[in-house]
């Protein structure tokens, strides 16, 4: 087995708990995230860490990249601004799958994986199609 494989494992059977009592917060994205957490959603975290700086930057361009194509976020700007102010310190990022609606979260954890620095979401049910694509 591979060390991500080993993670992976490791966080789908012992981490569910902390993942969803680190997400806590009175309202807004976090709390969606922990509630997809709650009701049984894939997640998943990267054993991999990159600055906060450079995940600021790539996740910009995707924030104007939604907002042109009209797909629906939560708490994109946000988590941008939450990224940006955590410099170079070094973030893991990980992912919440929903089916119901169709919603991705986007989680950005300290190195440690012991708290959450920024959380987004964004609408998958448009994702099959092409911004050219008839509706």
């Amino acid at each position: 087995m591979t060390r991500v494989t080993i993670l992976l494992m490791y966080i789908a059977r012992v981490e569910r708990v902390h993942l969803a009592r680190i997400l806590r917060r009175d309202g807004g994205v976090r709390d969606a995230c922990r509630e997809a957490v709650l009701a049984g959603g894939r997640f998943w975290v990267t054993e991999n860490v990159q600055p906060a700086s450079k995940l600021a930057a790539t996740y910009a361009l995707r924030e104007r990249h939604t907002l042109e194509r009209g797909i629906g976020t939560v708490g994109f700007a946000e988590a941008v601004a939450d990224l940006r102010a955590r410099g170079d310190d070094l973030v893991r990022v990980g992912g919440v799958e929903t089916e119901g609606p169709s919603y991705h979260f986007q989680l950005f954890l300290d190195e440690r994986a012991i708290a959450v620095v920024a959380c987004l979401g964004v609408d998958r049910s448009r994702r099959r199609h092409s911004p050219d694509t008839p509706r």
